[in-house]
C-alpha cells in the first residue's frame, strides 16, 4: 500500500471523526478543500470518506452480533 493512500485514508477518517458526516458539513469541507487544493483533491477525499464510512458500517455490523 502506498504512503499516499495511507495518508488519504487517515485524512478521511480524521474529517469523519471531526463531525463532517452530514451532507451540509461535507459540502462545507468540499468547498474548503477545493479552495486550498482544487476540485480533484476534494472529490478524491470525499470518495475516500464514503469508503471509510462504509468500512465503519461493515465493521459495526460484524461486531454487533
Amino acid at each position: 500500500m502506498s504512503v499516499r493512500l495511507l495518508l488519504l485514508e487517515s485524512e478521511a477518517r480524521t474529517w469523519l471523526r471531526k463531525g463532517y458526516n452530514t451532507p451540509d458539513r461535507v459540502a462545507v469541507l468540499a468547498a474548503m478543500i477545493t479552495e486550498k487544493r482544487g476540485s480533484v483533491a476534494a472529490n478524491r477525499l470525499i470518495e475516500e470518506m464514503r469508503r471509510q464510512w462504509q468500512r465503519r458500517a461493515d465493521w459495526m455490523q460484524e461486531h454487533s452480533a
